[in-house]
């Protein structure tokens, strides 16, 4: 027996999922909207949810993660009339196990609640089954697509699998990698790291499988390769994309025999090592254009886990800088320093192009321009990360002279801003006036922003350079019904 929630505006469907599902003896809860789900939610434990896209209160795909992130872990299944591909990425990248097309048959409906609810079993036994805890290190945050990616690193850390980390540069593979090896049987070998994009092309293969004595000029003495090295342990070849192709093909029948012979040996050499592997390129279309063997991406990709960029997972920004802060302030022996709000804004604000790499140098500037202070302030970062902040600002007057944007149509009478009569009694400071002027403009920039964006949330903090949570709290301050 399932606890099953069912949230969809239309009753149609509620009934017809409910016939479907009445004879199987699980427990059917129903809600025609996000807020009634979310409540029933927070009273009782779910193992599956159906979650329409389009509710009158907001988009099921963006609430996706939030049901997930819950404490029974529910498995979600979108039931939409919508059979858009970036719909079912979307859902399918914030962790949906299933979507299915409206209308649908009993069939779909029984099918998919039966996988759903094996592969949730399955995962039960996991957690039982596992002796150990999974430790994430170093790794801060806990926004859902990076916890998706932790989730992935836990399962390939239970197995010897080869895996695939990609990724725009600076979210953190080499950390994830070592966080892999660090939770996996083979904690106590060594994890050997290989840049392929340093790596002297002539020297390629005697820096992978060694060499003995004489085999080259200068090669005075035998010594062992990093895939010797990593015995017991675990290689990691960082930037793989960069891997010459002659030695690809040499590569491949490592990993398939384990075995290797030295430049200029007779014998094969045994090594039992993990491989993991990194890139920010595209093999798969690199191996289209004949640049990475086809062949061999099958053999390294058996887990493939992608890390999020950072101006994906800004709810993290928060956790990220208490973090950083404490750290860095330990590392040069300083009392441990507050932050002003501006400042925690101006770095959500960003977009971040050198990810966590470029926010941890960030922040160790920031500490670093004035060691006396006891707390940052945004003078103290970078000036492209300040402008961004101020974009909120003078966003709108940017808008408004925009070809073709919303604002830039309506008219200037039509923003006008009524003031009610009592605040100009003479017992009204002027301060109260201006914060009601400033509160309706802001109202009403809301309004205008979530029209630009057709009501995506994402559009809306990108267009407005508000973090996601920043623009909840508002949009919560001002009860504005999406």
């Amino acid at each position: 027996m399932a606890y099953i929630l069912i949230i969809d505006d239309d009753p149609e469907i509620r009934q017809l999922v409910t016939e479907c599902l009445g004879d199987e003896g699980h427990v059917l809860i129903v809600a025609d909207s996000l807020t009634e789900g979310r409540s029933l939610r927070n009273i009782s434990a779910f193992d599956l949810v159906f979650l329409d896209v389009n509710l009158p209160d907001g988009s099921g795909l963006e609430a996706i993660a939030d049901f997930k992130n819950s404490d029974s872990e529910p498995e979600v299944i979108i039931v939409t009339a919508e059979g858009k591909a970036e719909g079912a990425k979307m859902a399918f990248d914030y962790g949906a196990w299933d979507y299915i097309l409206k209308p649908f048959t009993h069939h779909e409906i029984k099918l998919a609640t039966k996988r759903a609810l094996e592969i949730r079993a399955s995962k039960k036994a996991l957690k039982i089954s596992s002796s150990t805890v999974f430790d994430r290190a170093e790794i801060i945050g806990n926004s859902p697509k990076l916890k998706m990616s932790l989730n992935l690193a836990a399962q390939c850390a239970r197995s010897d699998a080869s895996v695939l980390l990609t990724g725009q540069t600076g979210t953190g593979k080499e950390l994830m990698a070592q966080t892999i090896h660090k939770n996996s049987n083979r904690k106590d070998g060594n994890f050997v790291v290989v840049d392929c994009a340093a790596l002297p092309e002539q020297l390629v293969e005697s820096v992978l499988f060694g060499n003995i004595k004489g085999a080259f000029t200068g090669a005075d003495t035998s010594r062992d390769g990093l895939v010797k090295k990593a015995d017991k342990g675990t290689l990691f070849l960082d930037e793989i994309g960069e891997l010459p192709l002659s030695i690809q093909k040499k590569f491949l029948r490592v990993l398939q025999e384990r075995s290797f012979k030295p430049v200029g040996g007779t014998k094969d050499i045994q090594s039992d090592f993990r491989l993991i592997c990194a890139t920010n390129r595209d093999l798969d279309e690199m191996s289209e254009n004949e640049q990475f063997r086809r062949d061999l991406l099958f053999r390294i990709r058996t887990f493939h886990i992608e890390l999020p960029p950072l101006c994906e997972c800004r709810e993290d920004i928060r956790d990220l800088t208490l973090y950083y802060i404490h750290r860095l302030c330990k590392r040069y022996g300083y009392e441990a320093k507050r932050f002003v709000p501006e400042f925690l804004d101006a770095l959500e604000a960003y977009n971040w192009p050198g990810n966590i790499r470029e926010f941890v140098s960030t922040m160790e500037k920031a500490i670093l321009a004035n060691p006396e202070a006891a707390a940052l302030y945004p003078n103290y970062l970078p000036n492209q990360i300040r402008l961004e902040a101020l974009k909120f600002s003078i966003g709108n007057q940017q808008n408004s002279s925009r070809p073709g944007s919303t604002l830039s149509q309506t008219p200037v009478s039509t923003l006008s801003i009524p003031l009610p009569d009592e605040l100009f009694s003479p017992i009204k400071p002027l301060k109260q006036v201006k914060e009601y002027t400033a509160n309706v403009t802001e109202e009403r920039y809301l309004i205008e922003l979530l029209k630009q964006s057709e009501n995506n949330l994402d559009t809306a903090s990108k267009l407005s350079c508000l973090s996601k949570s920043h623009l909840y709290s508002l949009l919560k301050k001002y009860s504005i019904d999406r």
